[in-house]
């Protein structure tokens, strides 16, 4: 390595330096795919294994009372309506708080208790709204908080909320006065959706014959590929191309001060294959060491900051790096490569 960074000091400085800042922002594009992809994994954990969206259209509103009745003898699912405001008195932002109108599981969320039943007047919050409180004021109405959910740690769930429809509806009557169109979601991880979907479609035909009612899947967990299309990847990918065509460049240039001596080597018998493995292997010794030395202040950077990846996640950046070199002296290599194969021994007496 010194021997080549003695004789190429420029060009090997210059392929360190253009490869360095690559695998820098490579380095730190992986933390983040590793990081979201954990994120994610944990989403889906809590996520549940099916849910139906139902729609209901009215020709003049539904009570509250009507919809609850609707849920009678709905013994299958979790069932919550949809894109329905909240706001407490303590704290200033509005909210769509998961309104459980009919609960038949345990919740899917990371919850420290067993809530397989919410008693009424408590709600279930995360700590980045409730943290350090018991109880939570909604429109002069009190509400002890049943469980605490952490955000720090599963942060998807930042801002959720969980209360009883009847609780909602006390605090709130008026909620449903001018919607002709109400959301639900049909939740569960042990039973089939469309048979409380069913059910509640011939709970409609004694209710509300003249309402109609529609229903569409929702996709519930997420892919972790949706990590890899992060800001910092973009970012890292486009420094990596722009390496690529850096090293190009530079070892175009190499290759063509370097061409007695490649002329002189194969007039002393060097084949061809041999002098490309002997530039390749230079090639990635030089990437190899930018390859190492961001990796190196990487951790560093990381271990002052306090991220932990894990084993598997240090893997899976050892993997795409040894990858990602691979790739940049394959590249580097495809105009030296034609060069080479150009030139003659006899080249080596005339220069």
């Amino acid at each position: 390595m010194l021997k080549i960074l003695k004789r190429y000091s420029v060009v090997g400085v210059l392929i360190i330096l253009c490869f360095f800042s690559a695998f820098i922002a490579l380095c730190n594009g992986l933390l983040s795919t590793v990081q979201a992809s954990k994120l994610i994994q944990k989403e889906n954990q809590y996520a549940y294994g099916n849910e139906l969206q139902a729609t209901i259209r009215t020709a003049k509103a539904i009570s509250p009372k009507t919809l609850l009745k609707l849920m009678n003898s709905v013994n299958t699912c979790n069932i919550y309506l949809e894109n329905m405001e909240i706001y407490f008195d303590q704290i200033d932002s509005v909210y769509r708080p998961d309104i459980i109108l009919q609960q038949n599981e345990i919740f899917s969320l990371p919850t420290t208790k067993d809530v397989s039943d919410l008693p009424a007047g408590f709600l279930i919050a995360s700590t980045s709204n409730a943290d350090g409180q018991d109880e939570l004021s909604i429109h002069g109405k009190t509400f002890s908080i049943f469980d605490k959910m952490d955000a720090e740690e599963f942060p998807f769930i930042t801002g959720t909320f969980v209360i009883n429809a009847a609780d909602y509806f006390e605090v709130f009557p008026e909620a449903l006065s001018d919607k002709k169109e109400i959301t639900l979601r049909i939740a569960s991880s042990e039973n089939d959706v469309y048979s409380a979907y069913s059910q509640i479609q011939k709970n409609m035909q004694k209710l509300l014959p003249e309402a109609k009612i529609y229903n569409s899947d929702i996709v519930s967990t997420n892919s972790v590929f949706q990590s890899i299309l992060s800001q910092e990847n973009l970012i890292s990918l486009g420094l990596f191309l722009f390496a690529l065509i850096n090293a190009i460049i530079i070892s175009y240039y190499w290759v063509v001060v370097r061409r007695r001596e490649i002329a002189i080597r194969k007039a002393f018998g060097a084949s061809n294959f041999s002098v490309i493995s002997l530039m390749a292997g230079e090639l990635l010794k030089l990437i190899g060491l930018s390859a190492a030395l961001a990796l190196a202040v990487q951790v560093l950077v990381w271990t002052v900051q306090g991220n932990n990846i894990g084993i598997q996640g240090s893997i899976f950046m050892i993997v795409i790096l040894l990858l990602s070199i691979t790739i940049a002296v394959i590249v580097a290599m495809i105009v030296p490569v034609r060069y080479i194969l150009k030139i003659q021994p006899s080249e080596g007496v005339k220069l």
